[in-house]
């Protein structure tokens, strides 16, 4: 028989987005379990660990993950592979290279201070009448729960059992390799046509560098071969030395906010909401935001008994994101048109984020 389990809110994903919600809720006095999937939280992150400066300031966090200061993007179009030419952008870029599961983790564990259940190797399994069926250590736990965060991830399996979309994702492979020279460029981003609808990077952390490409599935390279490319061009331009010490891929939702985003006494957010940015894929900042809102609005439901306050979670998200993602989806649809089929230089500076041409408005979207 399944074990049984009552609480107000239910949390299920404990990376940013969910620590941050089960953090909030538990500060009001609330019962709330959080639980994650992996058996240690924050473990493999597939992500480039870039966030920008502005996350620290908003929101009250440790600092202790922040690794490497970064104050420069700078954009590297390439020309010809073989002979290793470039058209090179440099923009300012305030940010932080941040160690991931350190960041997942202290999060966790402000969960936990303000009375947050955490527990993981659980992962959802499904609904029936009497609640959530969760699969613990080999135990079946059933929790009965006012409300639902989903921060499952860009393959949330809360939305796959509602029978709504997950899969349009990006694929992104990285690795952690030793730098050439720690005191080099800030940070990286290289655009080549093999990258089919997204870029590589080179995101540097002291000793070593996260080294990555993401793009959507098509019929050319599959990603470990573009890694593979990849890793060996900037080896040989003494970017980076042969070698790595940590490999991980995932997934990254790539086309903007995934409605609906609350589904009766469910929210969604971080990479299960696609609060991932379109173009860049950036979603740390995004996913703590959503996470905290989220978090906040849900509270605010138990505590007033009140269901129709959730629906301000939605308007919140729109409030911040909507413009932005429309922009960045209309962008995305004239690279993914003209990736191809037109000079690449210039597809390049009417669509990445770094370039003037981005700013210009598309029509007819």
């Amino acid at each position: 028989m399944a074990k049984q389990l009552q609480c107000d809110v239910l949390v299920i994903g404990a990376g940013p987005a969910g620590s941050r919600a089960a953090m909030r809720v538990a500060s009001e006095g609330l019962d709330v379990i959080l639980v994650d999937s992996k058996p240690r939280i924050g473990e493999r992150p597939h992500c480039g660990e870039f966030v920008p400066y502005q996350l620290f300031s908003e929101f009250t966090l440790n600092k202790n993950s922040i690794v490497h200061r970064i104050n420069s993007l700078e954009t590297r179009i390439v020309h010809n592979k073989s002979e290793l030419e470039f058209k090179t952008n440099s923009v300012q870029s305030n940010g932080f290279l941040i160690d991931r599961p350190k960041f997942d983790r202290n999060l966790a564990v402000e969960a936990v201070a303000s009375g947050a259940l955490v527990m993981s190797s659980s992962s959802f399994a499904g609904f029936t009448d009497q609640g959530c069926v969760l699969k613990s250590v080999g135990d079946e736990i059933m929790v009965k729960a006012k409300y639902i965060i989903a921060a499952d991830g860009a393959h949330s399996s809360v939305r796959k059992k509602l029978g709504l979309f997950t899969d349009d994702c990006t694929v992104g492979f990285q690795l952690e390799a030793p730098i050439v020279d720690p005191s080099g460029p800030s940070a990286i981003v290289f655009l080549d046509r093999d990258f089919f609808g997204g870029y590589g990077w080179l995101f540097p952390k002291g000793a070593t560098a996260n080294v990555g490409v993401g793009l959507l599935p098509s019929n050319g390279l599959t990603p470990a071969a573009a890694l593979s490319d990849f890793t060996g061009m900037l080896i040989r331009t003494g970017l980076i030395k042969p070698g790595w010490i940590a490999r991980t891929s995932g997934f990254i939702p790539g086309f903007g906010m995934r409605f609906p985003l609350i589904v009766e006494n469910i929210l969604f957010c971080g990479d299960a909401a696609g609060l991932a940015h379109p173009i860049t894929g950036a979603g740390i900042a995004q996913a703590v935001f959503s996470g905290d809102i989220a978090g906040e609005f849900v509270a605010k439901a138990v505590t007033t008994r009140t269901s129709s306050i959730i629906n301000k979670y939605q308007d919140i998200l729109l409030g911040r994101y909507g413009g932005v993602y429309e922009h960045a989806l209309s962008k995305k649809k004239v690279q993914l048109e003209s990736w191809g089929n037109r000079d690449f230089a210039e597809v390049c500076g009417q669509t990445w984020i770094s370039f003037k041409g981005y700013k210009k408005r598309e029509r007819n979207f």
